[in-house]
């Protein structure tokens, strides 16, 4: 005979999930564009980051995510969320209705030089601000939640020196997120309860602690047979 059983449980339900790559491009021109670069070079304030380098040679660009003050923070602390109310679509060619949705993502981001690939970063700016604003068709009906986190965030580029002056730098930012729409459903499932396993540790004298035991259920009602 099955020791299994009828089991409730209360899980997160996945509508819907994508992923999806963005890019946005970053253009600093002169001394405009160095001003509000701001870069510290070899810990120094540095007005001409050109002036490292030989002319024929090039810099790495990089990005980092960053604080408003320049901090280096974790990808999951970047800003990206749901905005604005969503809007019924129908998608004609596959005869359903789906939601349009709103996602923001902002924060600040920090340009780094290297005059190796591999090598110590020898300049770093202040935080540059970024906002980038995106729309989604999704299955997410009402009583989902949206969510967006970001798992890839990187930048290239390059600076374009002339005799040791800076003329501008170009940059794509890239971001990588991933978008699921979902919500907290009951399920009914076929199961059982788990238990620990046997602790594989130094024998005590005197056993303290009581067994981990479940509340009984009430199989005679609930789930109820369909």
């Amino acid at each position: 005979m099955s020791d299994l059983e009828n089991l409730c449980i209360r899980v997160t339900k996945v509508y819907d999930w994508v992923t999806r790559q963005v890019d946005k491009d970053y253009t600093f021109n002169g001394k405009t564009g160095l001003a509000d670069l701001g870069f510290t070079c070899n810990g120094t304030p540095s007005n001409n980051p050109c002036a490292l380098i030989d002319d024929g040679e090039d810099f790495f660009v990089s990005v980092v995510p960053t604080d408003s003050e320049g901090n280096v923070i974790p990808l999951n602390e970047i800003e990206c969320r749901e905005v604005g109310t969503r809007r019924d679509i129908f998608v004609e060619e596959l005869g359903i209705e789906l939601q349009l949705v709103k996602i923001k993502k902002q924060g600040f981001f920090a340009v780094e030089l290297r005059e190796e690939e591999d090598g110590p970063v020898v300049c770093v700016s202040e935080p540059v601000p970024f906002c980038i604003f995106e729309r989604f068709l999704l299955c997410a009906p009402e009583g989902t939640d949206v969510n967006c986190h970001i798992y890839d965030f990187f930048g290239t580029g390059v600076v374009c020196c002339n005799n040791g002056d800076f003329l501008d730098l170009a940059l794509t930012l890239t971001i990588c997120q991933s978008v699921q729409a979902e919500a907290e459903v009951k399920l009914e499932v076929e199961g059982k309860l788990c238990q620990p396993r046997e602790d594989i540790a130094a024998p005590i004298v005197e056993r303290v602690c009581p067994d981990i035991t479940y509340p009984p259920q009430c199989p005679e009602i609930f789930p109820p047979d369909h």
